[in-house]
């Protein structure tokens, strides 16, 4: 038996059109904690935009994972409304698929939410056994990995933090709460490997990531965090043209929006996946960004008070 752990990390805007080679990023509620239904079911929109917006760029063949006989893939993730460990045993995932569990729980105060790729434990025959590691792909694991592959993992928003659900993401204007657009965009930066997998890790040197595709985006080796899984803060990028604070840098200003930028793109590149647009279609307007204090202390994304 494999046993893979899990990584923790951590508008209406439109995505590039979608192939049909687009990756699919399927949104589980199984485990929603009441943040995604009744009510607050519209706030699914918001979350599906971030997703299709992410799977829509990518273009990678993901194998399916199919469960039967012998064969047995568990998928282990921390459940988003109460962050227990979980195992789902025979589980299956479809090709060109992530399924991603998502839900809330109750956080301390300026915790907005955290998010990354599941786990996993495997056995059968070692056909299926190499596949659940690299899903069609290759060299996706230890210390000289250049691709990633997850079937998924887990994104938990706080249900106590002030959101702001924006039904029209091309909004421009101020507005007050945590922008949950942009929140969401961060954390599945995670779970796509964003400061998280082994095919990050390798480039991520000293204080600099090395990424060639980042390099050529920024100019120059990538300063990081502390952490290493986000950039230094306040490092700026663009998008088509317009300066913006990255969205993978580890702040995000409450009453604002920010979306991937160059940079962001370009790192998606680096750890593996294929990427169909150097550019985010954004609507012609001025944004305003800047810094709710994203504290990735096991993944957990804070916020800091408005200023």
């Amino acid at each position: 038996m494999l046993i893979k752990p899990s990584a923790l990390a951590g508008v209406v805007l439109l995505a590039a059109s979608q192939s049909t080679e687009a990756v699919v990023i399927n949104f589980d509620y199984t485990y929603d904690g009441g943040f995604f239904s009744g009510s607050n079911a519209s706030r699914r929109d918001i979350l599906d935009a971030a997703g299709g917006f992410l799977g829509g760029i990518l273009t990678d063949s993901l194998t399916a994972i199919t469960s039967g006989g012998i064969n047995n893939f568990s998928a282990v993730f921390q459940r988003p409304d109460t962050g227990a460990s979980t195992t789902l045993s025979n589980f299956s995932v479809a090709a060109d698929t992530l399924t991603v569990f998502v839900g809330g729980q109750a956080m301390g105060a300026g915790n907005l939410g955290y998010g990354g790729y599941g786990g996993y434990s495997v056995s059968g025959t070692q056909d299926f056994l190499t596949n659940a590691a690299q899903r069609g792909q290759s060299n996706t694991t230890g210390p000289s990995a250049t691709d990633f592959a997850p079937w998924g993992g887990q994104l938990t928003f706080s249900s106590s933090a002030n959101w702001y659900f924006d039904t029209d993401l091309s909004t421009t204007e101020t507005f007050s709460g945590n922008d949950f657009y942009s929140v969401a965009l961060h954390e599945l930066g995670h779970l796509l490997g964003l400061g998280s997998s082994d095919s990050w890790d390798n480039q991520a040197s000293g204080t600099g990531f090395t990424g060639a595709n980042a390099v050529a985006a920024y100019g120059g080796n990538v300063p990081l965090e502390g952490d290493k899984v986000h950039w230094l803060e306040g490092t700026k990028s663009t998008v088509n043209g317009i300066e913006q604070e990255a969205a993978m840098d580890p702040t995000l200003r409450v009453g604002t929006r920010k979306v991937f930028t160059q940079l962001d793109l370009a790192a998606l590149k680096d750890v593996g996946w294929q990427v169909s647009v150097t550019a985010v279609p954004v609507p012609s307007a001025v944004w305003l960004f800047g810094s709710a204090l994203l504290g990735f202390i096991a993944s957990k994304r804070k916020q800091l008070l408005n200023f």
